[in-house]
C-alpha cells in the first residue's frame, strides 16, 4: 500500500490546486482560506506594496494574474487600493493572511522570501510585519530560500523562526543560482550552516534530472535525506510539477517526471516513501490520508 501523508505536512502552492474544478485564482484569500479550513499548510510570497506594506502574490507585477488588465509593479500600488480582485478571488494583506493561519487547524506554513526581497528596507518592514502580526505563532510557518546573511539578520531580532535554505544539487546551483539572486546552496553547505545554528529546516528544490555532459542525477534520495537528518534538518520539498515541462519556467528547466500524470503521482509516490516533514505540491489531496 502506497504510503500518504497527514494533511498539515502537505502545503499546496501559491493557492492553487490542480484536479479541481473551478477553482480560485492564484494566492486569493478565498484558496487560503479553503486549504487551511481542510488542514492544508500553505506556501505562499509576500510581496511588498506602497506604505510598508506586503500583499501575498507570486509575481512582482500585475501582468499575469490580471490577464494583462493591469501591468503595474505591486511596488506602486498602494494599500488604499485593496482589495485587488483578480478573476475568481481577492488579493490580501500578510495580516489577513496571519489570521486566517491563526484561526486554522494548520501546522506548518512555509513563507518563500524571494532573493530579491533580501535587502535591509525589506527585511525591516517583514521584521515589523512578523512582530506586528505573527508574533505568537512563530511555530506555524518557516521562511525559506533564506540566504545566510539574512538569516543571521532575522535571528537577530526573532531569534525562534524556523528558517531554510534553498538546498540544490550543484549542477543545478551552476545553472540557476543566478535567476534566483544567489539563494541557492549545497548539501554540503547546509551541514556546515547547521553546525552555525542558522537554520532548522532545509527546502530541499530538485529543478530536474540532468546531470553535466547529459547524465542523470536526483536530488531527492535515502542518501541526501539521511544526511541532513544525521544533524537534526527537518526537511520540505517541491514536487516535479513546480519545475514542470511547459515553456516560460523560472529557469527554462523541464523536469521530466511533472509529465504525464501517471509518471508524476508515481514519482511523488516514492518521494512521500522517503517521509519529508513537509511536501509543497499542486496536488494536495492525492497524497493526503482520510
Amino acid at each position: 500500500m502506497d504510503k500518504k501523508l497527514e494533511h498539515s505536512r502537505i502545503l499546496t502552492h501559491r493557492g492553487l490546486e490542480n484536479g479541481r474544478e473551478n477553482w480560485f485564482s492564484e494566492s486569493t484569500y478565498e484558496a487560503f482560506q479553503d486549504q487551511l479550513s481542510r488542514s492544508f499548510g500553505l506556501e505562499f510570497d509576500p510581496n511588498f506594496i506602497r506604505d510598508g506594506r506586503i500583499v501575498i502574490s507570486h509575481d512582482g507585477n500585475l501582468a499575469r494574474v490580471t490577464g494583462g488588465v493591469d501591468i503595474r509593479p505591486l511596488a506602486e500600488v498602494s494599500p488604499d487600493e485593496m482589495p485587488l480582485l483578480l478573476e475568481n478571488g481577492r488579493l490580501c494583506f500578510f495580516e489577513e493572511l496571519m489570521d486566517l493561519i491563526r484561526r486554522s487547524p494548520s501546522k506548518i506554513n512555509a513563507m518563500h522570501l524571494k532573493g530579491g526581497f533580501q535587502e535591509p528596507a525589506y527585511l525591516q518592514i517583514l521584521i515589523e510585519n512578523i512582530q506586528q502580526h505573527a508574533s505568537d505563532m512563530l511555530d506555524r510557518f518557516l521562511i525559506f530560500d533564506v540566504k545566510p546573511e539574512t538569516a543571521r539578520l532575522l535571528l537577530t531580532t526573532l531569534p525562534t523562526l524556523h528558517l531554510a535554505p534553498s538546498v540544490a544539487h550543484p549542477y543545478d546551483i551552476q545553472r540557476y543560482n543566478d535567476v534566483v539572486k544567489g539563494t541557492l546552496i549545497s548539501v554540503d553547505e547546509a551541514l556546515e550552516y547547521r553546525d552555525q545554528g542558522l537554520y532548522d529546516w532545509v527546502w530541499l528544490d530538485e529543478w530536474d534530472l540532468t546531470d553535466t555532459d547529459g547524465g542523470n542525477k536526483s536530488l531527492y534520495t535515502k542518501e541526501v535525506f539521511d544526511r541532513l537528518r544525521s544533524v537534526g534538518y527537518k526537511i520540505a520539498l517541491v514536487t516535479p510539477e513546480l519545475h514542470g515541462t511547459s515553456p516560460g519556467l523560472l529557469g527554462g528547466e523541464a523536469h521530466p517526471d511533472a509529465t504525464p500524470q501517471e509518471r508524476l503521482f508515481g514519482r511523488i509516490r516514492e518521494i512521500i516513501a522517503l517521509e519529508p516533514d513537509a511536501i509543497c505540491t499542486d496536488w494536495p489531496e492525492q497524497f493526503t490520508t482520510d
